[in-house]
């Protein structure tokens, strides 16, 4: 039998999957969305819904998701070339030892060609040619400023290939909650364990 995960635990092991793809991190904001786009675009389930912006496709859901990760650690943001270069989206220090790929890869099966492909097209693209490409995207083009391109799931949670046991393992993985708590407990032991080595110096 099937299990289920919540629709947040999808989104997040869907981007999680995705930043892993990239040996050393996905290289701007822009270019994640449009390769998370195009690999979720032609399956099923959708974990984002897409619309028309002056940005090309753009999830909203995709970007409240990424903040919200960015705050529990989950991912980690850095710089390119100084600060005004774009975003460097890559996994959490705390991630590394997860299985993401695993609960991806037989949770939800069919998406791992659509993000090899995906990642193959458009994923090291240059900037300039990027930008040309996703608005001249036929879907893009028939659809005006505003309106969605791809609608996301739209239940509550979301079948997947895993079994009962290892979908609730996966929620308690990836809860923002219990994740940013472990995390703040983790800073706190180590503060603490400083505190005897800060006494002596002083």
């Amino acid at each position: 039998m099937a299990g289920t995960i919540d629709k947040e635990t999808f989104q997040r092991l869907t981007i999680l999957y995705l930043i892993e793809q990239f040996p050393n991190g996905v290289f701007s904001s822009f270019r994640l969305q449009k390769v998370l786009y195009y690999a979720t675009r032609d399956v099923d389930p959708k974990p984002f819904t897409f619309h028309h912006t002056r940005y090309g496709q753009y999830s909203h859901d995709a970007g409240v998701q990424l903040t919200l990760m960015l705050e529990s650690g989950f991912v980690k943001r850095g710089k390119l070339n100084g600060d005004r270069s774009a975003a460097l989206w890559q996994v959490g220090d705390d991630m590394e030892h997860m299985e993401i790929a695993r609960s991806l890869e037989q949770g939800f099966p069919q998406l791992v060609p659509a993000f090899r492909d995906a990642m193959q097209e458009y994923g090291f693209m240059k900037q300039r040619e990027l930008d040309e490409r996703v608005h001249a995207d036929p879907v893009l083009k028939e659809k005006s400023a505003g309106r969605v391109l791809i609608a996301g799931h739209r239940g509550k949670r979301v079948e997947c290939g895993l079994s009962d046991v290892d979908s609730e393992d996966l929620e308690l993985m990836l809860s923002l909650e219990l994740f940013g708590f472990i995390g703040r407990r983790t800073q706190e032991i180590a503060d603490a364990d400083t505190l005897p080595a800060r006494a002596a110096r002083d």
